[in-house]
């Protein structure tokens, strides 16, 4: 193979391992209230959380993604082992109500992918004791803007500091093929509402997640790739 080539091929490798990201939307969400999980359709069109003010409807929100198919894109692109985690985001999309409410909202993990968030459920508001092992990510700030309105959390960055709960979400995306976040209100009056994965306008929770090569793959690939344009350089000065 000439130089020439070899560079061709060089490139085409390290574009092959350039990040991936792709996005999920939830297969499941449950609202969860004090009298248990909400049924019917408005149990899976919406998606809400609601502080304790709201009494009977005072609610936090559970969603699921399955992430199978997304492990095996990056799999095929990577290699098994083959690829890090660069960085997560959630996105919600707005659904307001007349009784749609500003304030802080939180978010958890949990490894708990056992635990039904549909009827018949255990789950039952408030939030603390139905999942054990829940690790605090993130929190915001809800504003309520307009339905379709799309909010996007940053839950992880490779290159900042990152919570327990975030560390923790990463190494069960590599681990497990199945995510579970929670959503608690972080104030008493927050009424966040969003569309759940069932709505008939708007997308639901979305997971999105952007990989890329293992350190040590990229950087010998690049490496022999700059080495390939010395090479040539120096032909090319040599005639």
């Amino acid at each position: 193979m000439n130089m020439h080539s070899l560079l061709a091929a060089a490139a085409l490798s390290v574009a092959s391992l350039s990040a991936h990201a792709v996005s999920v939307e939830a297969h499941q969400n449950a609202t969860v209230q004090p009298g248990g999980v909400r049924t019917g359709n408005n149990g899976i069109n919406f998606f809400n959380i609601e502080g304790s003010d709201y009494g009977s409807f005072a609610s936090y929100g559970v969603t699921r993604f399955d992430i199978a198919s997304l492990k095996a894109q990056f799999d095929a692109q990577y290699g098994v082992n083959g690829w890090v985690v660069d960085s997560i985001s959630l996105s919600l999309t707005q659904s307001n109500a007349s009784f749609t409410a500003d304030g802080a909202v939180d978010i958890y993990f949990t490894g708990n992918d056992s635990t039904s968030i549909t009827s018949p459920s255990p789950l039952q508001y408030p939030f603390s004791g139905d999942f054990a092992d829940a690790q605090y990510i993130t929190g915001y700030q809800f504003v309520q803007v307009s339905s379709g309105t799309v909010d996007t959390y940053s839950l992880f960055n490779r290159t900042s500091a990152n919570s327990a709960g975030a560390q923790a979400l990463v190494a069960d995306i590599l681990a497990d093929s199945r995510i579970t976040l929670a959503l608690v209100e972080g104030d008493s009056g927050v009424a966040a509402t969003y569309a759940g994965y069932n709505n008939n306008s708007y997308a639901g929770p979305t997971l999105n997640i952007q990989v890329s090569a293992v350190p040590e793959a990229q950087t010998w690939i690049m490496v022999l790739a700059g080495l390939s344009v010395i090479s040539l350089s120096l032909r090319r000065n040599v005639r």
